[in-house]
């Protein structure tokens, strides 16, 4: 998921590679693009005109072929700044597009590179990684596809090895296309960003009283995607903006009326969440803080602040229009012209002569154009609000009697996020489990990693699998049988070998050297008889442990249930003889899985959050230990 090369934070790439009439082709005319273009921005108008965009708009230009491993292709940058929601609208806009016209093939990136699989990182192959996903990760069809890396040499043919380029990668994707569809954990992953799409453009409006300048209103009402640029005016202001703010030569706070504004709801948060006192001097009568009306005039007095900004960074620039530029001590321009030298632009003419002056003058006068627009052609909204200054009529009566007739604005409490609401939303995103379900995970992902298989490089925890074959020795097997039934438990009346451990080697010593034919008869007869003497051997021990420090470290299981009336009806000679050991103690057997849990949490949380054996162990499991342990 590499980076796109010289990509600023907070930017999207899009590349839209077409193909001719249906043709697996990647060569398209320059005419070609330019209908295309057309035609795709014709399919999507529909939602653009209803969309606020925080800065840069869905944009697309054309992209000539600088190589034949590069071909010509649309392509559209766009800073989306604090607004993560503009991305993901150009998302849901590309995969709209690519539903439409089934040879479109579209990579999108921003400066975390492939950041479509981040939001499936959960179901990634393990082969792909930021190092080996470059030119291999395209919307197709409505669709992700993932172009794999060889894994024999069978497959180097359809396959590109190392860093595909982009033609190569294309051929393939639309050759091999039904077998390069990712699976649909990883489609439905990222999907469910853009499902809410296109209902979801208005839910993040929020409509607001403000109370500005008349001129304002006047403003937005003829070009409401002025609006963002303002609001970014204002939450940026250095002190050189405040000195405008101070002198309101354009938009005076003595013709104000209510008027409703629609925001995107980053927008609103931005604007309302700035601190500004304003110069009393200036005529900005706020109502006391807890009013009503507080909230929509000091909304109001922010964006006039904010439209007086854009007016007055462009003064300078007006004033160049009516005078003639200093293109000698320019120092950009120098650096342009020297650069169109250099590429041939002037193509050898003598300085002087009349093409060389006619070359010279359309450069200078794309120079001047371009420092009108930004870096996506669009103009300055400077310039736009200085031509809507002396072109509007504005009809303050008009305004004034709108007032009456304004709807309720929207309720902002979206923006208090109580502590539930939050815990809520994070327990949504971090999907962790529940507190049984995180025990129940360590206790079972400790018994995997010991009954692992180890190799060389370490123990590899065994896959939960439905078709995983079972490992199974015969031999094995029979001995690991014979050798548990003959290991015969001394019994409690032999004082001998009760007394010692040495009777307790004498016995079995004598059991292994039973010949095979006695052996044999002894398991058949006394399977069931050792297992139930082995376990009242190993509950004695218990008990005794139990009487000592040792045993007092352990974790017991809960007291014993009262026997239930229809049990004694069918209890066995075996269950009613009496144990004098139950009688005089409440002994209770020890509960190896909580003991263990315990044991090893006290151990993680003694850590105290650095490196430590715990953690490395359950690093290696692929678990993560719980924030919260001391709970």
């Amino acid at each position: 998921m590499a980076a796109s090369h010289n990509l600023s934070e907070n930017t999207v790439i899009y590349r839209l590679f077409c193909s001719n009439n249906g043709e697996n082709s990647n060569n398209v005319s320059h005419q070609a693009l330019e209908l295309l273009s057309e035609d795709y921005l014709s399919k999507i108008s529909g939602f653009l005109h209803r969309y606020i965009w925080q800065n840069d708009p869905f944009n697309l230009r054309i992209v000539d072929s600088v190589a034949e491993s590069y071909p010509s292709h649309l392509e559209g940058i766009s800073s989306f700044e604090d607004n993560i929601e503009d991305e993901w609208f150009i998302v849901y806009l590309l995969f709209y597009l690519s539903e439409r016209d089934k040879n479109l093939v579209i990579q999108i990136q921003d400066n975390d590179g492939d950041f479509l699989l981040i939001e499936a990182a959960e179901h990634l192959p393990k082969w792909l990684n930021p190092d080996t996903s470059e030119n291999r990760v395209f919307i197709y069809q409505g669709a992700i596809h993932i172009i794999p890396i060889a894994r024999s040499p069978a497959e180097i043919t359809p396959l590109p090895s190392g860093t595909p380029n982009i033609s190569d990668a294309l051929s393939v994707l639309r050759q091999y296309s039904s077998s390069l569809k990712v699976p649909p954990a990883i489609q439905e992953a990222v999907k469910r960003r853009i499902k809410d799409y296109p209902h979801k453009i208005d839910e993040n409006k929020h409509r607001a009283h403000c109370y500005v300048p008349c001129t304002v209103a006047a403003i937005l009402k003829e070009d409401p995607f002025l609006l963002p640029h303002a609001v970014k005016a204002f939450y940026l202001r250095d002190p050189i903006d405040l000195k405008a703010c101070r002198a309101m030569k354009y938009f005076a706070p003595e013709t104000r009326v209510m008027t409703e504004v629609t925001f995107t709801r980053c927008l609103y948060a931005q604007l309302s969440s700035q601190k500004f006192e304003p110069d009393k001097r200036t005529g900005w009568n706020l109502p006391e803080v807890g009013k009503a009306e507080r909230k929509s005039h000091e909304l109001g007095m922010k964006l006039a602040c904010g439209f007086e900004i854009l007016a007055s960074n462009v003064e300078k620039m007006m004033q160049d229009d009516n005078t003639e530029h200093d293109f000698c001590n320019d120092v950009r321009w120098r650096r342009f012209s020297r650069s169109l030298k250099d590429k041939g632009y002037f193509r050898d003419e003598v300085e002087g002569s009349q093409m060389h002056s006619r070359l010279l003058l359309q450069a200078k006068d794309f120079y001047l154009s371009s420092l009108k627009q930004d870096e996506n052609g669009n103009v300055n909204p400077g310039l736009k609000i200085h031509k809507f200054l002396r072109n509007l009529t504005v009809n303050y009566e008009e305004m004034k009697e709108a007032e009456k007739t304004l709807r309720p604005a929207d309720d902002d409490s979206w923006m208090d996020i109580t502590p539930d609401i939050l815990d809520s939303m994070l327990e949504k995103m971090s999907q962790e489990p529940s507190e049984p379900e995180v025990a129940e995970a360590i206790t079972s992902g400790l018994k995997s990693f010991v009954q692992g298989r180890s190799d060389l490089e370490g123990v590899e925890p065994p896959q939960k699998s439905k078709k995983q074959k079972i490992n199974f020795d015969p031999d094995a097997f029979t001995d690991a049988v014979n050798a548990i039934l003959d290991f015969r438990i001394p019994n409690s009346d032999d004082d001998a070998s009760s007394s010692s451990m040495s009777g307790y080697s004498d016995d079995d010593d004598d059991d292994v050297a039973l010949s095979e034919g006695n052996q044999a008869k002894y398991n058949v007869g006394s399977k069931g008889k050792m297992l139930a003497e082995m376990k009242d051997y190993l509950d004695d021990m218990d008990r005794e442990l139990a009487k000592t420090t040792i045993g007092l470290s352990f974790e017991r299981l809960p007291p014993r249930a009262t026997i239930e009336e229809e049990d004694k009806s069918h209890t066995s000679a075996h269950d009613q003889s009496f144990d004098i050991n139950e009688a005089e103690d409440d002994f209770r057997p020890v509960d190896v899985n909580l003991t263990a849990l315990k044991n090893i949490l006290e151990s993680y949380s003694s850590q105290q959050g650095m490196p430590g054996p715990v953690s490395s162990l359950f690093s290696s499991l692929g678990m993560a230990m719980p924030d919260n342990i001391d709970s």
